[in-house]
């Protein structure tokens, strides 16, 4: 049975996996495993669901954008300074979901957006953003509009900010001249 809704999706995945795959195969499904009990009881602590692996990436959905946000930020932190990092991406929009898997926009353009974040960062788009901004616990920072690939429209992208996660770009990427200079004036 097909069930339409809008849902919060997460994907992360362990940044350079395929190297250290190739370098020392031990470890890199230390790493794996360390991910899956790490992540999953904190999906459930934070109504999601925990849709699939995909290699070393997962995909979660979530009825809320600000519980997929506070299971990312408390990832993150429970990650620590492993020897490994995971970008996330987290959007919202409109799915289809089956028994066993889950499909639409929403889940492309999260997808997109999880390389764009930097080693153990979280880049959520503007559909999250307005969900998160009330919320003093959690930060961002606007990255930027990004065209992503076969998506129509151009994507406003945020990174969260805070313990234990990167800093932000300094510039807006793909920000004009004026704009930038205008944020500095203000």
């Amino acid at each position: 049975m097909q069930q339409r809704r809008l849902a919060a999706i997460m994907f992360t995945d362990i940044v350079g996996y395929t190297s250290m795959m190739s370098k020392n195969e031990k470890e890199a499904l230390q790493a794996l495993q360390v991910v899956r009990d790490v992540l999953k009881p904190l999906i459930a602590k934070y109504n999601g669901k925990w849709q699939k692996e995909i290699g070393d990436g997962t995909l979660s959905s979530f009825s809320s954008a600000v519980d997929a946000v506070c299971c990312a930020l408390d990832f993150q932190r429970a990650l620590g300074s492993r020897n490994f990092k995971v970008r996330i991406g987290i959007h919202v929009g409109e799915v289809t979901m089956t028994e066993d898997d889950i499909f639409g926009d929403g889940v492309n353009i999260a997808s997109r957006i999880e390389p764009l974040a930097p080693p153990g960062g979280i880049y959520i788009t503007d559909r999250v953003y307005e969900d998160v901004s009330n919320k003093p616990e959690i930060k961002t920072v606007l990255v930027g509009t990004r065209n992503l690939k076969n998506v129509e429209r151009p994507i406003q992208v945020y990174t969260l900010v805070g313990e234990s996660l990167p800093e932000p770009p300094k510039i807006p990427v793909s920000s004009s001249l004026g704009n930038h200079l205008k944020d500095i004036w203000e």
